[in-house]
């Protein structure tokens, strides 16, 4: 573990380190996300930590107090420029008792520089955050972040999934043309990476002759919702869990989800995909699935106009996220070239 101080007055000091401190995942554990959005809790940080690649925990201590946490993720990832490192931003908290006292942007701002300086560049460093998050956005702009891309969740239910007979896992010997042609579909996309496909091996696919026409990795995720904004979020969180029938759908107590990366889908085949992750739900044993997807995208496009995402797209607010970079040795647009150029994302790092 490295250790930097900061300061003498206050005693202020930064820990590095490539695995979480106790106290670290505590205050993760502890921590609520969102402001005036939806507003909820991760669980199961502690495994989940082990799991993250390239992972630089950032610790801040005033003395020999724990004041905030932030993980930067490293990993290379396809650019208009090439493959360049990208450094993914996530886990930025500060505990209660120290907000609004400028440490969340103090940490995420020498979390930062510390790369720029001890790792080659070039470097794009990038987070999601969620547009009602005002707090964090603002974080990110006072380290230097700017939006490049807008993102939204899409929320797919069905009550009573049933599984296809053309269902099935893909298998370990499928896994290398699975990826090439993910990479094909993804080639004009920005920050793509697949890091964790096949994640528990849990991509997922539909098969016609033999051959794949439409696939998606699948994770399974469980959240504490606290509060979700507007009439349809008090529908989802006082009224439905008290429906006969209705409360599948949602448990804010304990809310287990599928959350849906490296989307495929055969051009043409399109309504197959509801189909593959009706069966995904019915796998699980969940009524429900969430997706992140840039609006830009055609996948976006093709489900929010598909009308039949179900029940809970429907009453949910729409929810919708920033993608903030920042660059360094890198001009903008050799990260996104044009507002019309959607970016990968992760559902790996948006849950």
């Amino acid at each position: 573990m490295e250790q930097i101080l900061l300061s003498d007055s206050p005693p202020l000091r930064l820990t590095i380190s490539c695995t979480p401190s106790p106290l670290s995942v505590a205050l993760l554990q502890q921590t609520i996300y969102g402001t005036h959005g939806p507003q909820y809790s991760h669980t199961g940080q502690a495994e989940k930590v082990t799991h993250i690649t390239g992972a630089y925990f950032f610790d801040l201590w005033a003395g020999e107090e724990l004041v905030g946490t932030y993980c930067l993720s490293e990993r290379l990832v396809q650019t208009p420029a090439g493959q360049v490192a990208g450094y993914y931003g996530r886990y930025l908290a500060v505990a209660a008792a120290h907000r609004s006292h400028g440490y969340g942007h103090r940490l995420k701002q020498e979390a930062v520089h510390y790369i720029e300086r001890t790792r080659p560049a070039p470097q794009v460093f990038y987070s999601y955050i969620e547009e009602a998050n005002a707090r964090s956005l603002r974080i990110s702009a006072q380290a230097g972040f700017q939006p490049v891309a807008r993102l939204e969740a899409l929320a797919f239910g069905r009550l009573y999934p049933r599984r296809d007979a053309r269902f099935g896992q893909l298998k370990v010997s499928e896994l290398p043309v699975m990826r090439a042609t993910l990479a094909a579909a993804y080639a004009g996309y920005s920050l793509v990476q697949f890091d964790h496909l096949y994640d528990q091996q849990h991509y997922f696919v539909l098969r016609e002759n033999g051959k794949i026409i439409t696939g998606v990795q699948a994770n399974p995720v469980r959240w504490r919702i606290v509060a979700m904004p507007g009439f349809g979020g008090q529908l989802l969180l006082r009224v439905l869990p008290r429906v006969p029938v209705l409360k599948r759908l949602i448990n804010p107590a304990n809310y287990e989800f599928a959350a849906l990366e490296a989307l495929y889908v055969q051009p043409g085949r399109e309504p197959e995909l509801l189909r593959l992750l009706e069966s995904v739900l019915a796998y699980f044993g969940f009524t429900s699935a969430l997706v992140l997807l840039d609006v830009a995208s055609p996948l976006h496009h093709y489900l929010k106009g598909s009308g039949k995402l179900g029940l809970l797209q429907r009453l949910k607010q729409p929810t919708y996220t920033q993608v903030l970079v920042k660059t360094n040795g890198l001009a903008p647009e050799q990260v996104k070239q044009n507002s019309a150029q959607p970016l990968y994302t992760s559902a790996f790092d948006y849950t």
